[in-house]
């Protein structure tokens, strides 16, 4: 008995490793649509006052992807501080594509992917500096090298 079910294990196994297990994949292409390098802001406070900072990635076509990527790099120490990426819709309502409300998600982020926003116009960058403690220490905010792809 033990050699007959030694034998149907063996034939099991067998007959599972001979089926076709043919993996179908879908090849994606990206394509570089903006890149800045370097530094794009960087500024300090205290906690007296918020600081904001906005400024205009230019007018970028981003209805004709499939999803888009942002490969970005962010830094701050103060934990209220934000980078939003967004744009305005026709109502003039914000719309946004990147939202990294605190310290901790701007300090860990690398790559962000999102569905096709089905948008092509003027893209928008605002860095919000704010500090819940308030000991003197001067704090900040960083964003730096940039990338967004367009995915298919």
């Amino acid at each position: 008995i033990k050699s007959i079910l030694m034998f149907s294990l063996f034939a099991f196994i067998s007959a599972g490793c001979s089926k076709d297990n043919t993996v179908t994949s879908v090849t994606e292409t990206e394509t570089l649509i903006y890149q800045r390098d370097g530094i794009i802001e960087s500024f300090g406070g205290d906690c007296s006052a918020v600081q904001v900072r906005t400024s205009s990635f230019g007018i970028l076509d981003l209805s004709n992807s499939r999803k888009i990527k942002f490969e970005l790099y962010g830094m701050s120490d103060a934990d209220l501080s934000s980078i939003v990426i967004y744009y305005l819709n026709e109502n003039d309502e914000q719309v946004n594509l990147v939202n990294l409300p605190h310290r901790d998600q701007i300090n860990s982020t690398k790559t962000i992917e999102i569905n096709n926003p089905q948008y092509s116009g003027e893209i928008l960058l605002r860095l919000t500096l704010k500090s819940s403690v308030c000991t003197g220490q001067i704090y900040h905010i960083e964003l730096r090298d940039v990338k967004i792809y367009s995915i298919n």
